[in-house]
């Protein structure tokens, strides 16, 4: 029987990879001077299809330990599907890209507070998941209302923000499960050490 392990408690480096591809793709949408919508919308494109094969590599690693991988294969179809879809439709309608720019935001919004509601203990890590899905459900609203802006490329902008946040989200978190990781490893270690000194007196 599969064990049933949560999302949240892939490997580490799922989420500090997926931290750092957010922040890449923020910071250079939120702080550089390109304004072609082209452009910009290619690059949310790479960014979703990086995020993907992030979530592709995950799912391997989780059903090679048996633990559930329903919600990974999810995301990962849901991630791949978006960029294909802006890839190769660059010249389609305006609403189209915002929809589903929009879309994929409400969508991890929803995920993250789901994660932090419902698959955390932590409290720490509770609220913040939380507060980031809060931010993508908001963002989501705004980037779907984007069109009103005269500079076409503001939704971008508006996602690029979400992306920050949830690229912070995950390096945070990341780290913590590598931390705790360590510690639990620790302690698994010290408790061998005293049953084997123990067994030898």
């Amino acid at each position: 029987m599969a064990n049933r392990r949560k999302y949240t408690e892939s490997h580490w480096l799922v989420f500090a990879f997926q931290g750092v591809v957010g922040l890449l793709f923020g910071w250079y949408v939120m702080f550089t001077n390109v304004t072609d919508l082209a452009v910009l919308v290619t690059i949310v494109a790479a960014t979703l299809l990086v995020l993907g094969i992030i979530s592709i590599l995950n799912l391997v690693h989780r059903k090679r330990l048996q633990h559930a991988w329903g919600l990974t294969l999810v995301d990962a179809i849901i991630e791949i599907a978006i960029a294909g879809v802006l890839f190769f439709a660059k010249n389609a309608d305006y609403t189209l890209k915002i929809s589903l720019i929009a879309g994929y935001t409400l969508f991890r919004g929803a995920l993250e507070m789901l994660i932090g509601l419902k698959s955390l203990t932590d409290r720490t890590d509770r609220f913040m998941w939380t507060v980031c899905g809060i931010c993508g459900v908001i963002l989501a609203f705004v980037i779907f209302n984007a069109g009103a802006f005269a500079d076409q490329t503001t939704f971008i902008k508006f996602f690029g923000t979400y992306m920050m946040i949830y690229g912070i989200t995950n390096l945070i978190y990341g780290v913590h499960n590598k931390n705790e990781l360590s510690e639990e490893k620790e302690h698994r270690r010290k408790l061998a050490r005293e049953r084997s000194h123990k067994s030898s007196k």
